[in-house]
C-alpha cells in the first residue's frame, strides 16, 4: 500500500536547515550536504540510508560523499575494500543506471531505480555483481535519486536506499520533487560559501530586489503577502549576512550581482 502521509515537522525542519545562514561550509572546501539535512530527508522519505554523492567524473579522486550511517573506525582491510569498490564503480559508471542523468542530459527529474530496470535486471547487472563480489554481501535493492546541479565534470545527487521491503512509490517521488528546489538553492549556497561568496535565500533575493527598486517595507509586505514585521526581520538577516547596516548599502551590493561578493570586512571576520 502506498504511503499517503508526509511528516510536516520534518518538512518544516528541512526548510529551516537549508535556508539557515551561514552554513557549516569552509571556504576552499568542496560543498557537501550536511548530515542533519540528510537525516531530515530520511524522515521525510523513510529509507535505510540517505546518501549525498558528488561524482567528479573527470577526476574521480575529487568526488565527495556523505551518508546517514554512523561513522566507524576504518581498518586497513576496510580501506582496501573501499578502494576496490571505487574501481568497480568507476569502471561501470557510464554503462550503469547511476549515470542516467548525465547520459540523457536531464538533471531535474527524480528517478526511481525501477523506472529504468526491473529488480531482477538490477540484481544481475555487471555493476551489482562485481560490487557484491568485493563486499561478499548483497547491495541495496531499492533506490530513489534526486539530481542536483554540479559544475563541469561533476554529477551530484541525493540518493535514498532501501535494503529490502517496499519499493519507492509515486508519493515518495512527489515528496522528492517537492523538496528538490530547496536542495538546489541549498547546494548553490554551499558552492558560494566554498568560494567565499555570500548567497541569499530565494525569498531574501526577491525581497531585496523590491528594496533596490525603492519599495517601502509596507509596499514589499503587500506585494509578497507578508507582514511589515516579517519584512523587517528578513532585512535584518540580510544586513547581517552582507555585513551592512542599511537598505541602501544592501541594495547597492546586490544590484546587478547575484550571488553577492563578501565584503572584505566580513571575509576577514569570518
Amino acid at each position: 500500500m502506498a504511503r499517503v502521509s508526509v511528516s510536516g515537522a520534518a518538512l518544516h525542519e528541512l526548510v529551516r536547515l537549508v535556508t539557515a545562514r551561514p552554513f557549516n561550509q569552509s571556504p576552499g572546501e568542496p560543498a557537501c550536504v550536511d548530515i542533519d539535512v540528510l537525516t531530515c530527508l530520511k524522515r521525510l522519505i523513510p529509507s535505510d540510508t540517505v546518501v549525498y554523492n558528488d561524482y567528479a567524473t573527470r577526476h574521480w579522486s575529487d568526488s565527495v560523499y556523505a551518508d546517514t550511517e554512523p561513522a566507524e573506525v576504518e581498518s586497513a582491510h576496510d580501506a582496501d575494500e573501499a578502494d576496490d569498490l571505487d574501481r568497480v564503480f568507476v569502471h561501470h559508471y557510464w554503462t550503469g543506471a547511476c549515470s542516467r542523468h548525465d547520459r540523457v542530459g536531464d538533471f531535474e527529474t527524480v528517478i526511481i531505480l525501477t523506472d529504468l530496470m526491473s529488480l531482477r535486471a538490477w540484481r544481475t547487472c555487471p555493476l551489482v555483481v562485481d560490487m557484491q563480489n568485493v563486499i561478499g554481501d548483497k547491495l541495496f535493492d531499492r533506490d530513489l535519486m534526486i539530481p542536483l546541479p554540479g559544475g563541469p565534470g561533476h554529477s551530484r545527487r541525493v540518493r535514498f536506499e532501501r535494503d529490502s521491503g517496499r519499493d519507492f512509490d509515486d508519493t515518495d517521488r512527489a515528496v522528492a520533487t517537492l523538496v528538490r528546489p530547496l536542495l538546489v538553492d541549498y547546494i548553490h549556497a554551499l558552492d558560494g560559501a566554498s568560494h567565499g561568496i555570500v548567497t541569499l535565500t530565494t525569498r531574501q533575493r526577491q525581497l531585496l530586489s523590491f528594496v533596490a527598486d525603492g519599495y517601502t517595507n509596507a509596499q514589499v509586505a503587500r506585494t509578497l503577502g507578508i507582514t511589515a514585521a516579517t519584512v523587517r526581520t528578513h532585512l535584518q538577516q540580510i544586513y547581517t549576512r552582507l555585513g551592512v547596516s542599511s537598505r541602501g548599502e544592501a541594495a547597492a551590493l546586490v544590484r546587478g550581482s547575484d550571488p553577492v561578493p563578501v565584503p572584505e570586512r566580513v571575509r576577514a571576520a569570518g
